[in-house]
C-alpha cells in the first residue's frame, strides 16, 4: 500500500488493536515498525495486580519485544529483559524496586511477559516521583539485554548494555547505538482507557525508526535518518494510544511528504508455554519437600509467572509424569 505526498491519508490499514505493521519511507534510507495493542496488552498487564510504575515498564518491554521481534526473519523468539544490580540478565533480583522485567516475542506465536517487584519500594517511589518514576528508579543499575533465540539446534544470540536512560525505549536506543551501530529512534506509551460501566482497561503502542543502507532508489543521504527523526519525535502519546487514530493516519501525518509505505499488519496475540503436561514433568523433579511446600488443599498447585493461571495436580499424576 503506496501512500506518497498526493495520495490521501490512510484509512483503514492500521486501524485495529493488537496488530504490527513494517513502515519504508519511499525516498529516504529509512524504515520502521508501528505496533497498537488493546485486548492483548490488557490481559497481560491485568493477569497481576500491578502497581501503576510496574505495569507501565513491563507494557514498554512488552511493546518492544513485538516491534524488534516482528524483524525476526525466521520462526525464533526475541526476548527483552532488564534487571537490578546483582542480578544476571537471564537471572532475576537486585538493587531496584523492580528486580526483573522481561517480554518474550516468538513469531507467528505471540507475546507475553512479567515483572518482579517488591511493592513496598514501589510504593514509595511513586509516592516521591509519580505513577511513572521511570526506569532507572524502578530497577536501579543492572542491565539491560535482547537475546535471539532461533530454537533448539541453534546457538542463542544475546547483546547486553548497562540501563541506561529513564525509560526502556532509551535503554534500547542506547542498545542499538552500542552493539549494532544503527541509528534508531523509539516512542512507547501504556495508558489506561475508561470502558462502559466505569471500568479501566489497558492500551499501549509504540513505533520504532532505524537507519538502513541506502540504495538508487532511496539514495544514500546523511541527514536522511536526522530528518525523519525530528518529525518521529513530534508523536504524542495520545496518537499512540487512541483506537481512533490508526497506524496508517499517524505514519501519513508523519512523513506524507517523504511517500511512506504501511506493509499490511500482522496480528499479534497473547501467548503462555503453560501446558499441563510439561509443567507435570517439572513438578516431578522437584525435591518431595518442595513439593511438600506447593500443596493447597490436598493438590500441589503450580502458578504460571506470566498469566496467573493455577494449575493443580495430584501427586500420582506428578509420579506418573516423572
Amino acid at each position: 500500500m503506496d501512500q506518497s505526498s498526493a495520495a490521501p491519508a490512510p484509512g483503514e490499514l492500521g486501524r485495529d488493536d493488537d496488530i504490527v505493521a513494517a513502515f519504508q519511507l519511499e525516498e529516504r534510507p529509512v524504515s520502521g515498525r508501528v505496533v497498537r495493542l488493546g485486548p492483548v496488552i490488557d490481559e497481560i498487564l491485568s493477569a497481576h495486580e500491578l502497581p501503576m510504575p510496574v505495569a507501565a515498564l513491563l507494557g514498554e518491554a512488552v511493546l518492544l519485544a513485538v516491534l524488534i521481534g516482528d524483524s525476526l526473519k525466521f520462526e525464533g523468539r526475541l526476548i527483552v529483559q532488564a534487571s537490578g544490580a546483582n542480578a544476571n540478565p537471564g537471572g532475576l533480583g537486585g538493587e531496584g524496586a523492580v528486580s526483573f522485567v522481561v517480554a518474550d516475542y516468538a513469531v507467528g506465536e505471540g507475546v507475553r511477559g512479567f515483572a518482579r517487584y517488591d511493592a513496598d519500594r514501589v510504593a514509595v517511589l511513586e509516592a516521591e516521583h509519580g505513577p511513572r518514576p521511570g526506569a532507572e528508579r524502578l530497577l536501579g543499575s543492572g542491565a539491560f539485554a535482547m537475546t535471539i533465540d532461533q530454537g533448539a539446534d541453534m546457538d542463542r544470540y544475546q547483546g547486553v548494555v548497562a540501563l541506561d536512560g529513564p525509560s526502556l525505549a532509551a535503554c534500547a536506543e542506547h542498545y542499538f547505538a552500542q552493539s549494532e551501530q544503527v541509528p534508531t529512534r523509539i516512542r512507547l506509551a501504556v495508558g489506561q482507557e475508561m470502558v462502559d460501566g466505569g471500568s479501566m482497561r489497558w492500551r499501549a503502542g509504540g513505533a520504532i525508526l532505524q537507519r538502513i543502507a541506502g540504495d538508487d532508489a532511496r539514495g544514500h543521504d546523511a541527514h536522511a535518518f536526522a530528518d525523519a527523526q525530528v518529525l518521529f519525535d513530534t508523536v504524542e502519546d495520545d496518537e499512540l494510544l487512541d483506537p481512533g487514530v490508526s497506524s496508517g493516519k499517524l505514519l501519513y501525518r508523519l512523513f506524507h511528504e517523504d511517500g511512506v509505505r504501511l506493509q499490511p499488519g500482522k496480528q499479534v496475540m497473547r501467548r503462555c508455554t503453560c501446558e499441563r503436561e510439561r509443567l507435570a514433568r517439572i513438578l516431578a523433579g522437584f525435591p518431595a519437600e518442595d513439593r511438600d511446600d506447593m500443596v493447597k488443599d490436598g493438590a500441589v498447585v503450580m502458578t504460571c509467572e506470566y498469566c496467573n493461571r493455577d494449575w493443580r495436580f495430584t501427586e500420582a499424576e506428578i509420579d506418573a509424569a516423572g
